[in-house]
């Protein structure tokens, strides 16, 4: 999935960790095809080698990510992320995390908009023992009230942690989509000790189901990945899903921060448009950020802010979601020089992308795809949404061969319905001098 390393920031928020574990070393990619499976049940069964022989990753993505939440449980897939690992009719939270750490594995649970990630992480001598105790993790959650009492400080301080760059994509999408894709992946302050065992419970009879479910091997037999699905046990049910619809908007918050931080970004395609490509190059041509430490870098973005009289930065940012996306550009800069640098990018995306840019964004981009499909981790993460959001998935090799099928005149084209299109714009920090929508829009 090619937006994954757009949102990579918001998944390290979001992670339990049961054991240690060192990061393997970069390796060769592989280019062999994933292998894709669609049980009877409707869940979605993937595998592809590793590029660390040895290295066994399991993932089971579930389509049950904040997008899903109703206004009377907003903030419910954050405390199931964070529940993970808890006891379960299977076993206790003692034995659940004991036995990962036993054999030296590593159990962890990421979530965003769209979906909750449960990650295994194990060698090849110990994966049957593991995928025993993700399954153990994952199915008859009790959620007991005294477990959850005590995750409320942690939950506290995540959400105290969270970066401002985070908190204004957040307050973007709920600009945007208002409800659905506008939930936020974080639990609200007051709502958290509100959430308990029930609606814990219904929430995952709700979501958790055959047809809302990919189970993502790396360097894991396809056939044993094919049994652990079969035998999780969810309800073959099909579950309600209402498509995202964009509204646009403003949302504003002061804070006590030294600088300002806004975003200005209009709607997108999703991943189930082969649009979303030239949103990615686009990305990348514009500026995704500076190339070399602490460098300024050589982009339109780069460029249109670096007569600023402070420090300024400004990075396009694509995120696609399975049936509607954003594209827009992030700026962090000081208070005194924000409307002169928010105007600098306006006037730079409306100036637009030359055929040499795009080649670079072409060029960056494939880089990165290529990059991040070294690590066992990031190729797992791809294939296992991909296959939650779209019932399927593609190789790295593939999706290269998508990237290069894109031309200039799509690009400038995608570009185009940005800057024409209806925008939605969200600003936090001391944004006194940020200017208003209706004003950029003049711009």
């Amino acid at each position: 999935m090619v937006m994954n390393a757009s949102k990579s920031f918001l998944f390290s928020l979001a992670k339990r960790h049961y054991a240690a574990a060192a990061n393997p070393q970069a390796a060769s990619c592989s280019s062999k095809d994933v292998q894709v499976t669609t049980l009877p049940s409707k869940m979605t069964i993937a595998s592809m080698e590793s590029p660390l022989p040895g290295l066994c990753k399991v993932a089971v993505a579930i389509k049950a990510g904040s997008r899903y939440e109703k206004p009377d449980n907003l903030g419910v897939s954050h405390i199931l992320r964070s529940s993970a690992g808890l006891t379960t009719k299977c076993a206790s939270h003692f034995a659940i995390s004991k036995n990962i750490q036993q054999i030296g594995a590593t159990l962890s649970a990421t979530s965003d908009r769209e979906t909750i990630v449960y990650e295994l992480e194990t060698n090849n001598e110990n994966v049957e023992c593991g995928l025993q105790y993700l399954k153990y993790a994952l199915v008859g959650q009790e959620f007991r009230p005294w477990e959850l009492s005590d995750n409320i400080p942690r939950i506290k301080y995540e959400i105290a942690i969270v970066p401002p760059q985070v908190k204004v994509i957040d307050m973007l999408h709920k600009a945007a989509y208002r409800t659905g894709l506008g939930n936020s992946i974080f639990a609200k302050k007051y709502n958290i000790k509100k959430i308990g065992t029930e609606t814990l419970q219904h929430f995952v009879a709700t979501n958790f189901l055959t047809s809302r479910t990919s189970v993502a091997g790396v360097g894991v037999d396809h056939n044993t990945l094919m049994h652990f699905g079969e035998g999780l046990g969810f309800s073959c049910e099909e579950g309600e899903t209402s498509k995202a619809k964009y509204y646009g908007g403003e949302l504003r918050k002061d804070t006590n921060s030294q600088l300002a931080y806004a975003i200005i970004a209009g709607e997108s395609a999703g991943l189930n448009k082969k649009e979303v490509f030239a949103y990615a190059v686009l990305r990348h041509a514009l500026g995704s950020g500076p190339g070399i430490k602490r460098g300024v870098g050589s982009s339109p973005l780069c460029r249109a802010v670096s007569n600023s009289f402070g420090p300024a930065t400004a990075q396009a940012l694509a995120i696609a979601h399975a049936d509607s996306g954003l594209f827009g550009v992030l700026i962090s800069c000081t208070p005194e020089d924000a409307n002169n640098v928010v105007s600098s990018v306006m006037k730079a995306l409306k100036a637009g992308v030359t055929d040499a840019d795009v080649r670079r964004g072409k060029a960056q981009l494939t880089s990165q795809l290529l990059f991040c499909s070294e690590s066992a981790d990031s190729l797992l993460n791809d294939i296992a949404n991909q296959c939650a959001l779209m019932g399927g998935a593609k190789s790295p090799a593939h999706l290269v061969s998508d990237i290069a099928a894109v031309t200039a005149s799509e690009v400038q084209q995608a570009l185009q319905k940005i800057v024409s299109g209806k925008k939605s714009m969200a600003a936090i920090g001391r944004i006194h001098n940020v200017p208003y929508l209706a004003d950029i829009n003049h711009v």
